[in-house]
């Protein structure tokens, strides 16, 4: 479609939101972060543009209230906690010139809503697009949006890491196996 609806659950600072624009500039975009700091940054970014939705909320499995670890690279900010024993941490580490147990910059709580809620509270029916990027937190997202029968949702893309950099880190097969179960299937892989 000429004017798509897209769901970034991970917005960071609005790097996929652009990518999608830049194709589709009619494209509906509801932008989920729930970092303050890169909230704003998405507000003065994306000012005066009716076809974008900021949402500063976390997406995860329920509406709670949860512990957001910001990092000081902060595309790998999240609800997960690090595994400060991970070779690729230390390597992470290593690059940015900090010790693994520096990485964290600081720690916040966090509303969290369920993607279930909130599509139905919003009374959206259809989805062309969800993208959910939230640094090991994705089967958790998922497991908030299914089952669904309120909204139709073409195409989900997902980030999903195949490193030890956090504690509780879901394994594709298990996200893979969710999504199975509610009717889809992968269409491709691409490695990061």
């Amino acid at each position: 479609p000429s004017s798509p609806s897209i769901f970034d659950v991970g917005a960071n600072k609005g790097q996929s939101a652009d990518f999608f624009l830049s194709i589709r500039p009619t494209a509906q975009i509801t932008s989920f972060e729930p970092n303050p700091t890169l909230f704003q940054l998405l507000k003065l970014k994306f000012v005066g543009l009716q076809n974008i939705t900021l949402v500063n909320k976390g997406i995860s499995n329920a509406k709670q209230l949860l512990t957001f670890y910001i990092n000081k690279l902060d595309l790998t900010s999240s609800f997960e906690p690090l595994n400060l024993t991970s070779k690729y941490l230390a390597k992470k580490a290593k690059v940015m010139g900090v010790k693994p147990s520096e990485i964290i910059s600081k720690i916040i709580e966090i509303e969290a809503i369920s993607l279930r809620d909130y599509i139905e509270a919003n009374e959206i029916q259809q989805i062309d697009l969800l993208k959910i990027d939230t640094e090991g937190h994705e089967l958790k997202c998922l497991k908030g949006l299914f089952p669904i029968s309120s909204c139709r949702i073409d195409r989900i893309q997902i980030e999903n890491h195949q490193d030890d950099m956090y504690q509780s880190l879901d394994t594709f097969d298990s996200i893979q196996a969710l999504l199975e179960e509610n009717g889809y299937q992968v269409e491709m892989t691409i490695k990061h």
